[in-house]
């Protein structure tokens, strides 16, 4: 039995019209009141958009957290999306980012607020040298070369900053 956990996803970009009969979108809800839609019609889903032109469905208890049919078929037809899901026992809370052109998947650990975070065991190793070489006897050359490399890891720890996604459309083909 899968746990069950609240999810949200955001999808944006193009939709062709000739695969609206299979968009698996009909069973999901619109907010977290569970509140159903229609989505029968090109109108009445467009119509369910938010703000920023994105469709955005909420589940209040989704199995593990994700949309996994909807992922898939969204992955599957080059759809891209956002999907956050909270946290729940040994489950953190993530972002998943999916972007067509980025030829990958972008998972984040959160804060169950959606703020990303950093593994405290990648981040001590990092401190740990910094530490170090504070402390170190180093030319000024040496120690200028250690400190930008150990920049550059804390760097790479930091998710990505992906645009944001485009307004949710349908479109010929």
């Amino acid at each position: 039995m899968a746990d069950r956990m609240p999810a949200e996803i955001w999808i944006g970009g193009k939709l062709p019209r000739s695969l609206l009969d299979e968009f698996p979108i009909s069973d999901l809800r619109l907010d977290w009141d569970e509140t159903p839609f229609d989505s029968a019609s090109e109108q009445s889903i467009l119509s369910t958009r938010d703000e920023s032109g994105l469709l955005h469905f909420a589940e209040c208890e989704a199995a593990w957290g994700e949309f996994e049919e909807l992922e898939g078929w969204l992955r599957e037809h080059n759809i891209p999306f956002k999907r956050h899901s909270s946290g729940k026992y040994e489950y953190l809370p993530e972002l998943v980012e999916f972007r067509p052109d980025l030829g990958e998947e972008i998972q984040t650990m959160t804060t169950d607020s959606g703020e990303p975070l950093v593994s405290k065991s990648e981040l001590v190793p990092i401190l740990g040298s910094m530490a170090r070489l504070q402390r170190s006897k180093r030319s000024l050359d040496a120690q200028v070369r250690a400190w930008k490399g150990l920049a550059d890891k804390l760097v790479k720890l930091v998710p990505p900053t992906l645009p944001p996604l485009p307004p949710f459309e349908i479109v010929e083909g």
